[in-house]
């Protein structure tokens, strides 16, 4: 038996007992095990500590343990499982699903088995799923509500680059009500199985960091004695090393409220440039540990990482598409030839969906065509403070930017809008790049370039204040 078919043996074997497949971590260890490496050696490949490749390895040899109903340890593993593989050679046929252990392996029988005698019971799926549950810390994040989910959606990518791509650090963005929290919180009880520890912390009221490492090392660390009057240098390190013990689940949430307002997107707010030197170590230093940023603007340190194995990735949310059409039949609107016109003036922004059909309800009974049919947009008493809070984060040379564009009939290209800059190209472009991290920009391929535009609610907004 060479390495790939131990692996794929071992894959199958784990995969029928806990419904997951090797990790790239628990394939090493079985690469190094059959090369007859010391535990010391493959951590230095995968670069961890050798205590982290001890502990999965244990966890491993367990596993495979109560499969094959016999004691398996680093020393017999290869053994153990060409063995294995022998005594399914032997018996050649048909596939047939048949009871190995407590678990069910497909392996080849001319006939069908029968049953074991005196056989002790098999444990419940309740009694396994108990002990796959990882330790939860979801007490800042907001409840499972409605989630919009349709083909292609962010949560399939969101869930791919964590599971398959190991991506180490995510940033979500998107403008208030797009729907950043929600798909994070939806997306952990996907993924949780493939974590030891999940934890999601709300920055809302604008923490120090050291009161954010302290929370995040108390919950994620196994240790039981923790110096945290140590500097910050040091309980990064000591995080890190835990991100690398074990498989963790970070979600930093309302990320924005240590940025700066009235500066271009990005910008930390004065002590908080430390933040900045977290997010760099996490994703660039090698371990197995997840953190989700969720943020009306990525930090500009984010913007800078670059990552050929997609360690590091960001998604910006713009709004559900024809998904939302979904939050009109709840919300039982009239004229569905109708909806696809609102879901654009929206931007397909969920929240303002959701107050623009109250709104409808309340005034119009339902009728979506109605509401249409009156000119302005009509920015409701909900609405418009959130687009406030939007705004005046804004800095000046931006608010400029945007004014130029709501007084815009038509999307304008990029060398319209350089023309009546006045001089100030080069802010202008900062500006322009600014907005679109923010979301605030709607850009358009049209045949010879690209032109810009902003949603007609934010347009509208604009108007209002200017």
């Amino acid at each position: 038996m060479d390495v790939q078919e131990l692996l794929r043996l071992a894959d199958g074997l784990v995969f029928t007992k806990t419904g997951k497949h090797l990790d790239d971590l628990q394939q090493a260890v079985v690469r190094g095990t059959w090369q007859g490496k010391r535990y010391s050696e493959i951590s230095q490949e995968v670069h961890c500590t050798e205590r982290h490749v001890r502990n999965i390895a244990s966890k491993l040899w367990q596993i495979l343990s109560k499969i094959l109903e016999e004691d398996i340890n680093k020393s017999n593993f290869s053994s153990t499982m060409e063995r294995y593989e022998i005594s399914k050679i032997s018996n050649s046929g048909y596939f047939n699903l048949v009871h190995k252990g407590n678990i069910n392996v497909c392996t080849e029988a001319s006939q069908p088995p029968k049953a074991p005698q005196n056989s002790p019971p098999t444990p419940t799926s309740n009694q396994d799923d108990t002990q796959q549950k990882p330790r939860l810390d979801l007490r800042d994040a907001p409840e499972l509500r409605t989630f919009y989910n349709y083909p292609n959606s962010p949560l399939t990518a969101l869930e791919n680059s964590i599971a398959r791509q190991n991506c180490r650090l995510l940033t979500i963005t998107g403008m208030a009500g797009t729907g950043k929290s929600a798909i994070a919180r939806h997306l952990i009880p996907q993924i949780q199985t493939q974590f030891d520890r999940i934890i999601w912390l709300s920055l809302r009221t604008s923490p120090p960091l050291e009161t954010t490492l302290k929370n995040l090392i108390q919950f994620l660390s196994d240790r039981t004695e923790i110096n945290f009057s140590a500097n910050i240098d040091a309980q990064l390190s000591i995080l890190i090393e835990t991100l690398r013990e074990n498989r963790c689940l970070i979600i930093l949430d309302d990320v924005q409220q240590i940025l700066s307002s009235r500066q271009l997107a990005g910008n930390y707010k004065p002590g908080y440039e430390n933040y900045g030197t977290l997010f760099k170590l996490i994703g660039e230093i090698p371990h197995n540990s997840c953190l989700i940023l969720n943020t009306w603007e990525p930090p500009s340190d984010i913007i800078t990482f670059t990552d050929d194995n997609s360690a590091v990735c960001l998604l910006q949310l713009s709004g559900l598409g024809e998904a939302a059409t979904e939050i009109f039949r709840e919300k039982g609107l009239l004229d569905e030839e109708y909806w696809p016109e609102l879901i654009n003036l929206y931007q397909g922004n969920p929240l303002w969906l959701k107050l623009v059909a109250q709104t409808i309800n309340n005034l119009f009974g339902g009728r979506v065509s109605q509401y249409l049919s009156y000119q302005p947009v009509f920015l409701s008493d909900e609405l418009t403070p959130i687009l406030q809070q939007q705004y005046q984060r804004l800095s000046e040379i931006e608010k400029q930017a945007i004014s130029q564009l709501s007084n815009e009939s038509e999307p304008i290209s990029f060398t319209q809008w350089m023309a009546k800059s006045q001089g100030l190209q080069g802010e202008l472009c900062k500006a322009i790049l600014s907005l679109a991290r923010r979301g605030m920009l709607a850009k358009l391929n049209c045949e010879t370039e690209t032109v810009f535009t902003i949603p007609p609610v934010l347009k509208q907004y604009v108007k209002m204040v200017a």
